[in-house]
C-alpha cells in the first residue's frame, strides 16, 4: 500500500535532522520526519544537544542542497507521502505531531529514495516507534536500523558523541517499543471499538465534549500528574496542539487515591503511558473557549484495552 502523496512541494528550509519547512497552499508548514527523532543541535528542548545532532543536521542540509543557514540554493521541492492514504484534507488534520507539525515521509521531488529510510540507514536517527510503529515501511525501517547498528555509524558509533552528551537508546528504545504495542493494539481493536485518540480525533472528542456525551478515550499520560489544585488532581492528557485534560476531584477520597497511585505506577513518566479513559466528556470551563476533558471518579473508568475488546 502506497500512502496518499503531495508532489512538488517548495522546500523553504531545512531546520535539522529531522524537520525541515515547504510552502503548502501559499502557507509555510513545518514538516516533522515520521518516524524520526534525530539528536539535537540546538538548545530549547529538553533534550541535550550532541554532536550527533549537530552532525545530523549539517547531513540533512547538505543531501537537501541547503546552506548552513538550512536555506535551499535555488528551488529545491519535495514529494511528502502520509502514513496512510485517507483524502488529503484527513491527511493534513489527521497526520500532525503534538505541535501542530505535518508528518511524512519525504522525497525530493523526481526521485524514489524515501529520505527517512535514508537517515535512519545512516544512523542519523534509531527507528522512532515512541508514538506508533511506520504502517507502511516498517520491515524496511527494521531492516535500515539493523544495517546502521551493523555498520556502527553515527548515533550507534560510541566516538560520534565521546566526552559530550548523548542518548541512552538502551533505555529509550524499548520504552518506545513498549508505547508502540498499545498503539498497535489500538490500531487494530480499538478504532473498531469506537474508541477515540487525542491525536488522530481530536475535532470528534471536542463536538463530543460540546454535548457532553459518553466516550472512551485514548489518553497519552507520559508526564503523569500535572497539577494538584481545588482539591483535585489535574492530568494533561492531550498536547499543546490539541488540549485534553484529566480531572480528578477529592484526591483524598479513598476512590481518587486508587486512581492516582495506578496512575503513578502503571501509566505515568516512562511506564506505559497510554491509557483509555471512559467517561461523560465536558468543556471546561464551559464556554467556547474552554477545553474537553473527563472527570475520572472510580478506576473503573481506567482500562488497558477498549470496552469489548
Amino acid at each position: 500500500m502506497k500512502g496518499t502523496i503531495l508532489k512538488n512541494l517548495k522546500l523553504t528550509k531545512v531546520i535539522d535532522g529531522d524537520t525541515i519547512k515547504i510552502l503548502l497552499d501559499n502557507k509555510e508548514e513545518s514538516i516533522r520526519f515520521v518516524c524520526l527523532d534525530t539528536e539535537e543541535s540546538q538548545h530549547g528542548s529538553d533534550k541535550p544537544v550532541t554532536n550527533a545532532g549537530i552532525l545530523a543536521s549539517k547531513w540533512a542540509k547538505a543531501y537537501f542542497g541547503a546552506n548552513e543557514q538550512g536555506i535551499p540554493s535555488g528551488d529545491v521541492q519535495v514529494d511528502i507521502e502520509f502514513d496512510t492514504n485517507d483524502p488529503v484534507q484527513v491527511c493534513l488534520r489527521k497526520h500532525r505531531d503534538n505541535y501542530g507539525r505535518l508528518l511524512g515521509y519525504i522525497y525530493k521531488s523526481g526521485t524514489q529514495e524515501n529520505s527517512n529510510l535514508k537517515i535512519v540507514q545512516e544512523g542519523w536517527s534509531p527507528y522512532f516507534v515512541k508514538y506508533g510503529r511506520s504502517r507502511l515501511y516498517h520491515a524496511d525501517f527494521m531492516a535500515a536500523e539493523s544495517k546502521a547498528q551493523a555498520a556502527g555509524v553515527a548515533i550507534w558509533n560510541p566516538a560520534t558523541n565521546a566526552g559530550g552528551n548523548q542518548r541512552d537508546y538502551s533505555l529509550l528504545i524499548p520504552w518506545w517499543h513498549l508505547r508502540d504495542s498499545v498503539v498497535q493494539d489500538y490500531r487494530l481493536y480499538g478504532i473498531q471499538a469506537g474508541a477515540l485518540s487525542v491525536r488522530t480525533d481530536y475535532d470528534a472528542i471536542v463536538e463530543a465534549a460540546k454535548s457532553g456525551n459518553q466516550l472512551t478515550v485514548l489518553c497519552d499520560l507520559q508526564s503523569g500528574i500535572n497539577a494538584w489544585t481545588g482539591g483535585g488532581a489535574l492530568i494533561y492528557a492531550g498536547s499543546v496542539f490539541q488540549k485534553f485534560n484529566l480531572w480528578i476531584p477529592n484526591r483524598d477520597s479513598p476512590e481518587a487515591q486508587t486512581v492516582l497511585r495506578l496512575i503513578e505506577n502503571r501509566y505515568g513518566k516512562q511506564g506505559r503511558n497510554y491509557m483509555y479513559v471512559s467517561g461523560i466528556a465536558s468543556m471546561y470551563p464551559p464556554n467556547p473557549q474552554g477545553k474537553p476533558q473527563i472527570v475520572i471518579t472510580d478506576v473503573s473508568q481506567l482500562k488497558d484495552f477498549p470496552p469489548g475488546a
